[in-house]
This record gives structure tokens, sequence and C-alpha cells, in this order.
């Protein structure tokens, strides 16, 4: 599994997942900060349920403007700034949470964080898709997966240890940690360069610098100038092309692969993750853990869950292949999501005396909180680091990081309407929200079967895929004895 060879790769990788830290340590606290009483009291009455769909929502927005903008960025200042730039707007919105001490103080920390969150979810897997030889790029690209899922577990259990305190510092102490861990992510100014990107804005000696230290190998050795050579090779004939823009992902072959990419890098957002994300909280609470404390302890165990399903692929994506993870995720997750609905709609009802609502059946709230584990698993397992993986390398270079901004910027919009909608289901049908997520992982399912498989080849590979006029295409597996074996390895 690891080679020494890609050792630079590695820790490369590794300083650039931070940024995924603190996406993934944002969820875990705000969706246990909104549950604490001194912050509900400060900043979420009157009004709690919009006022906080409106702090969740308005964030996904600038998150969604940030991932539409972090293309043509990424081509001008290059990726790693690109990162830079999201750790800086996501450290001035951490700074106006700590130090907030009204609702619209609060509200333009949380527009800051969403810049900061779309810049460095496009950024980080783009930077990572054009590091990694082929036979790691899935297992690098879910470091990014793996650092969220880690920040999620901290965030909930951050604030799990801060809830019992009687001042404000009980929220504040989460985002002041959080500031903290932003401003590390600076640290990424000192990462090289994506060799692909220094070739294309023309710094040729840079990039075959840059492919030493990733390739272990001298400048001189033949690995290099092969690699470099077809790197320049590749990007040159883009460049006959013209400007670029967006229209481009939507012509000739570019619409096919742009489409796949949309399909993976929303489908993550139609799962609904982010809405049972951060209400997690809530639902537990709904299904019967009336405790604040017991349900975040729930909340935060489900996320453990989810890291170890993580870490599962890690191990195991440059093997089983992309399409068959993305299927047994929509799968599991859709057949989870019926299930808890219908026991919602089943079982929900006065639970005591004070007029409490919850499921008055043992097994019913059991089963609930297990699948709700269980979902937060298989999106773990599968659309959550294959949803980044997928469109990285499905992309040519002309059109990747604007086709990504696409992908990922779109991702935020439509979490945007499933955030939104959650709490409005939670309070009127209570299971139509989990009906809703059912359907859309069913269409997912279904959908993954036209992708093209793209496990194991190079991005060079991937282009020759395209110039197949078959119109069978997409309809099955690609077989890679087919393919010239001169690899572009990056």
């Amino acid at each position: 599994m690891f080679n020494s060879d890609n050792v630079a790769v590695y820790v490369f990788g590794s300083l650039a997942a931070m940024g995924g830290f603190c996406v993934g340590y944002d969820i875990g606290i705000i969706s246990s900060v909104m549950t604490m009483t001194s912050y509900v009291n400060e900043f979420l009455t009157p009004n709690n349920d919009y006022r906080s769909a409106l702090l969740v929502a308005l964030m996904l927005l600038t998150a969604t403007l940030s991932g539409l903008h972090s293309g043509p960025l990424c081509d001008r200042i290059s990726r790693k700034y690109t990162i830079v730039v999201g750790s800086i707007t996501f450290s001035l919105g951490c700074l106006l949470e700590t130090i907030g001490t009204n609702f619209v103080m609060m509200l333009m920390g949380r527009l800051f964080v969403g810049l900061g969150q779309g810049y460095m979810t496009n950024a980080i897997p783009l930077y990572h898709s054009e590091i990694a030889p082929p036979k790691i790029r899935g297992r690098l690209i879910t470091l990014f997966s793996v650092a969220s899922s880690i920040g999620t577990v901290v965030g909930y259990f951050v604030t799990f240890g801060t809830m019992n305190m009687t001042s404000d510092w009980s929220w504040r102490l989460p985002f002041l940690i959080h500031l903290v861990v932003c401003l590390m992510v600076m640290l990424a100014y000192f990462l090289p360069f994506s060799p692909r990107w220094l070739i294309d804005v023309g710094r040729h000696d840079e990039a075959r610098a840059v492919l030493s230290d990733l390739m272990r190998c001298p400048p001189e050795d033949p690995k290099i100038q092969a690699e470099f050579d077809a790197l320049v090779t590749e990007i040159e004939m883009e460049r006959t092309y013209g400007v670029r823009s967006y229209l481009e992902c939507f012509k000739g072959t570019n619409l096919r692969r742009t489409m796949y990419a949309l399909f993976v890098g929303n489908g993550a957002a139609f799962t609904g993750t982010s809405a049972i994300s951060y209400y997690s909280p809530q639902i537990m609470a709904q299904a019967g853990l009336s405790d604040v404390g017991v349900s975040l302890v729930a909340s935060g165990a489900s996320n453990i869950v989810a890291l170890i399903f993580t870490l599962f692929t890690l191990a195991f994506i440059d093997h089983i292949g992309r399409k068959f993870n993305l299927a047994s995720g929509a799968f599991v997750m859709g057949a989870t999501m019926y299930v808890c609905g219908a026991l919602f709609q089943t079982y929900y009802t006065v639970i005591d005396d004070q007029g409490d609502y919850g499921l008055d059946n043992t097994n019913a709230r059991n089963t609930v909180i297990a699948f709700v584990f269980l979902f937060q698993a298989a999106y773990a397992w599968s659309w959550g680091p294959t949803g980044y993986i997928y469109p990285s390398e499905i992309l040519n270079q002309r059109t990747r990081s604007r086709g990504i901004g696409l992908a990922y910027g779109l991702n935020w919009a439509i979490s945007i309407f499933m955030t939104f909608v959650m709490p409005i289901f939670m309070n009127n049908t209570v299971f139509g929200g989990y009906y809703l997520f059912a359907g859309t992982c069913t269409v997912l399912f279904i959908g993954t079967f036209f992708l093209p498989e793209t496990q194991k080849l190079s991005l060079h590979e991937v282009d020759l895929l395209f110039q197949d006029p078959s119109p069978t295409f997409g309809k099955q597996d690609v077989d890679e004895t087919a393919l010239p074996q001169d690899k572009v390895q990056l």
C-alpha cells in the first residue's frame, strides 16, 4: 500500500489536507453550538428554527459563490495560493464568530466561513489530483475527507466538553480553537506548486524541480524528462483551443465529462448528508434522546463511525474502483432513509406528560439511531470522499479547475436547499425529509451504472477515453489493456 517513492506526495498532500480539518471541525461545532442554551438565547431567539436555518443556508450561499470563483482563481494564482486565500477568509469568519455580540455579527462570520470553505473544498482536491501518480490518486484525494471526518469528531467532543460552562465561553472557546486551526492552514504557502499549473503558466524549470521532488529522482533522470515532455505536449495542445471559459466545459466531449463530474459532485449534496450532519443532535432528540448531552454524545459517536469508514475508503479506494464505491454507498443510504422515514411516520407521537414528542417504541428509536449511524458510515465510505475524487479525475487539464468549481460550487448550492428544508420537515411532517433523501439516493444508485471507470488511469489516459466516438461509451468499464503503455503519471 505504501511506497517510499511516494513519501513526498503524501507529505505535501497531508499538509494541504489540513484545510479539510477546518471544514469538518466547523460542521462538528456549529451543529452542537446551536443547541447550547446561552447561544440560543443570545442569537437565535426569537424564531429559533428560521434563524438557525439562515445561519447555515447563508454560509452555504457564500461557499457556492467562492466555489464557482475558485476555478478561475486556481488558474490565475495557483492551487496552493487559493488554499491560502481560503484560510484567510475562513480565519476572518472564525474571528467574527469568536467575538460576536449580536446576530448580524454572527451572520457575517458565517458568511466568511462559507467563503473559506468554498475555496478550500475546491482547491485542495484539485491540488491532490495533480501531484499524485494514478495508483494512489484516489487515496491522496481521500486525505481531504479523512481530515474533514477527524475535524468533525474533534468539533463534536470539544463542544461536548464546553457545553456545561456557565459563561458564553461554552460556544466562544470552540470558535477560538477553530480560528487557531485555520491560521495554521496558511502553512500551505510552503507547499510546492502543482507541476501541471507551473507548465501551464510557462514556468518550466520550476515544474522540473517539483517533479523531481515528487518522484524523488534527480532532475536529469530520464523519468523526469519523459514526464515533463508528456505534460508539456498535453498542455500545449490544450492551449490551441484559445481562452478558457466556463462555457467550454459544455462543448464537444467536454460536455460528457462535465456532466459526469456534476452528477457525482452534486450527487454528494443530494444524499442529504449536510442536513443530517448539521441537525444530527436535533434528530437524535426527536428519536427520543431528550437529554442534550446524550444526544451530542450519540451525534459524536456517529461521526466516529463515519471517520472509521472514511479510513476504509482511504485504504481500499484504489483497489475497488469508483463505480462500485458510489453504487454501494447510494444503495445503503437510500435504504436507511426509507426505514427511518417509515419509523418516524409510524411511531412519532407525544411521549411524556410535558407534551414532548418522540418515538414511543424503544425498538423504533434504537433502529433510527442505528440507521443514522449507518447512513453516515455509508456516505463516509462512498459519496463523501469519491465525490471529490471522481470530478478531479474525469475532467481534462484545460477545464479541470472550472469544472471542479461547478461540481463543488453547485454542491454547496444544493446543500442550501437540503439544509434549509430539513428543520421545516422536522417541525411538520418529521418523516418527509427522510423520504426525500431516500428518493434522491435511489436516483444516484441508478445513475452510477452509466459512469465510466477511472480507477488507476493516469489523467492523460482519462483524456484518451473521451477520444472514443463509440455511442456505447460510459456504459461499460474501461479495458486498461487497450490503452497506451507510455503513461503520463500525474
